[in-house]
């Protein structure tokens, strides 16, 4: 026979262990949690922090010209700490972790759509990171993270990723049609107005670091006057930004009586945009105007 007793204490251990089957199963629910939580919260700092794909800005004792988009935070991340900003007025500046604030890292978002803010970053090691910020709702040429480097380290630190390329030898290969390692080649059609009777077409764009290139089509378009290029006053930006620039021919005659076109390849910096590009053209009359006014 079984006493009284004995079911008692049986029905009481049967009891403690559900209880103790019913913690750790809550134990282990609020362990996963925190794992996955913390496996997101790493992923999306990696993301923001370590993207290999970081567009390096050089920059020196001028003024550096970065685009970004409006409606998006973008990262800029610098050698040192920011200790003070200057002109920001227009923009929201904030750390990028704000779980672990680190002011070498900051997340830049516009509060205007359209236009042009310069910004001044002052450093901790008192280096100046003065910058022309410009801002677009939809900029292809804009990225979302810029990587700030001062041009002495960028120019001796050593590139893994891509080897290094001269704006000579980039030119070289958009002369040629060649992809380049370390360049996005892209095909395009983009037709810009000109005043002097040029028709401009932009056919191809190589990205990359530290340069980019531009080729452009130009086309006499007028029916009587020659069309001269000077590759000497091609402009981009302000101040500009263009390194190296030729041109296949320097004089394009009108339809019919000659060659009509010609292409004309530019190299600039990384942070430029093809809208950027001033082509310097202009008829022979103009041309001709201009050399006896110079004399």
């Amino acid at each position: 026979m079984v006493s009284r007793e004995s079911m008692g204490i049986d029905a009481g251990l049967t009891f403690d262990l559900e209880g103790v089957k019913s913690v750790l199963q809550k134990a282990l629910v609020v362990a996963a949690l925190i794992l996955y939580f913390g496996f997101v919260v790493v992923l999306v700092g990696l993301l923001l922090v370590g993207r290999a794909e970081a567009k390096t800005v050089a920059y020196g004792s001028g003024t550096e010209q970065v685009r970004i988009k409006y409606g998006v935070p973008t990262i800029f991340r610098f050698q040192k700490a920011v200790q003070t900003i200057t002109g920001a007025g227009r923009l929201q500046v904030e750390p990028a972790n704000k779980v672990d604030p680190s002011y070498k890292v900051l997340s830049v978002t516009p509060r205007f759509t359209n236009g042009v803010n310069e910004v001044t970053f002052f450093l901790t090691d008192n280096s100046v990171v003065r910058t022309k910020i410009l801002v677009s709702p939809n900029d292809p040429a804009a990225d979302t993270f810029y990587d700030f480097k001062s041009r002495d380290s960028a120019d001796s630190a050593d590139n893994e990723n891509a080897p290094p390329l001269t704006e000579v030898e980039l030119l070289k290969a958009m002369y040629r049609d060649d992809n380049v390692s370390g360049y996005k080649a892209i095909r395009t059609s983009q037709v810009f107005p000109s005043k002097s009777g040029g028709q401009v077409e932009l056919v191809r764009i190589y990205q990359g670091n530290p340069f980019n290139g531009y080729v452009f089509k130009v086309k006499n378009t007028n029916w009587r006057k020659n069309l001269e290029i000077d590759v000497r006053h091609i402009t981009v930006g302000n101040p500009s930004m263009a390194i190296l620039s030729q041109s296949d021919e320097t004089t394009l005659y009108p339809k019919g009586k000659g060659v009509n076109e010609t292409f004309v390849r530019v190299v600039a910096k990384n942070t430029a945009s093809s809208r950027d590009v001033i082509l310097a053209m202009e008829s022979e009359e103009a041309a001709a105007a201009k050399s006896k006014g110079g004399d």
